[in-house]
């Protein structure tokens, strides 16, 4: 028969209120005391039974990650991080993936309501208005990943990149370096955080600079290799000057605007210099990528989930620190 908590009261000749706050990680028990009950915890292999304790302390220790793309590397790494920091806090992660569905995201969000879980970390790609009506409903904190609302309200607690500033940082340094003649090619065109963001960065930045961007130097697509071989042919199709640089809204973006380029023998960095966002495939790639990288993304994103929870703790925007990397597939000119 299974040990209970009177078992571990006994046997540690405490309360059973006592057993009860030392399984809680409450503070208020002497470190003589926490000793001899897990001397105790451990003496009788005692488990908590943690549908019990969730109705005593209103939490679960579950943490629920709604995610659009299991497969891309960026949300793998993300996903990684947060495993780890939530396995820290004893805590347990729950993955979801709508697969770039928001109908099959707000099915999943209306079945989550019934779970209980102690916080959500949405990492959107487009927020349409039923997702947000779903996130709503939720009691529990809510964090909004990788994607905000195009609105000053800060409706959820949103992190993300920082991708204006990114962009402003990546266009100067290729400015720096002689480039004149730069192209973007992005992400979806109404992605607000990692396109309209980055772009609007970009055409800050040469504009400040006094360089024009032709119309033809902009395309728009997926963040994915196939997207950036498609843009990349059609700024190659549309231009006779070609340009001396391009910006990739993602790194799987940059990877197929080089393949292509590499299809019709234009060297890269020797002809074109290619600059990535996001540092996801730099083990998975021969050309060294120059790119943005961002750092302890869910690290961040548990402990400010962590901290809503505990404390309610006002809404925010925040950013991910990042840095500007040079590698080898970008080179000066001039």
């Amino acid at each position: 028969m299974s040990a209970t908590i009177s078992d571990i009261a006994e046997d540690a000749k405490v309360s059973i209120s006592t057993v009860s706050r030392v399984m809680n990680g409450s503070k208020t028990v002497s470190d003589d005391l926490k000793e001899r009950v897990m001397k105790s915890v451990e003496k009788l292999n005692y488990v908590p039974n943690a549908a019990a304790r969730s109705l005593i302390t209103q939490r679960t220790d579950v943490i629920a990650v709604v995610e659009a793309d299991l497969t891309n590397p960026v949300t793998a790494t993300i996903l990684r991080e947060i495993d780890q920091c939530c396995m820290k806090n004893n805590k347990i992660v729950m993955n979801c993936d709508y697969d770039y569905s928001n109908k099959k995201a707000v099915a999943l969000l209306n079945k989550l309501q019934e779970r209980n879980v102690d916080g959500i970390i949405f990492m959107g790609v487009s927020l349409d208005e039923e997702i947000l009506k779903c996130l709503r409903k939720f009691e529990c904190p809510v964090i909004l990943a990788q994607q905000g609302v195009e609105s000053e309200a800060c409706e959820f607690t949103t992190i993300t990149d920082d991708s204006y500033h990114a962009a402003i940082d990546v266009t100067n340094f290729l400015i720096h370096e002689g480039h004149r003649r730069i192209a973007y090619i992005g992400g979806e065109e109404n992605d607000y955080t990692n396109n309209k963001l980055r772009l609007k960065g970009f055409l800050d930045t040469m504009k400040e600079n006094g360089l024009e961007v032709p119309d033809s130097y902009i395309v728009h697509g997926e963040f994915s290799l196939e997207a950036g071989k498609k843009g990349m042919q059609k700024i190659y199709e549309n231009n006779l000057s070609l340009p001396t640089a391009v910006i990739s809204g993602s790194d799987l973006i940059a990877v197929g605007a080089i393949r292509y380029l590499e299809s019709v023998k234009i060297k890269v960095p020797e002809d074109v210099s290619v600059f990535g966002f996001d540092d996801s495939v730099s083990n998975l790639f021969e050309l060294p990528l120059s790119t943005v990288r961002s750092y302890d993304r869910g690290k961040i994103l548990c402990e400010q989930l962590f901290r809503e929870c505990d404390s309610g703790e006002e809404k925010k925007w925040l950013y991910y620190p990042y840095k500007v990397l040079r590698r080898n597939s970008t080179r000066r000119i001039g």
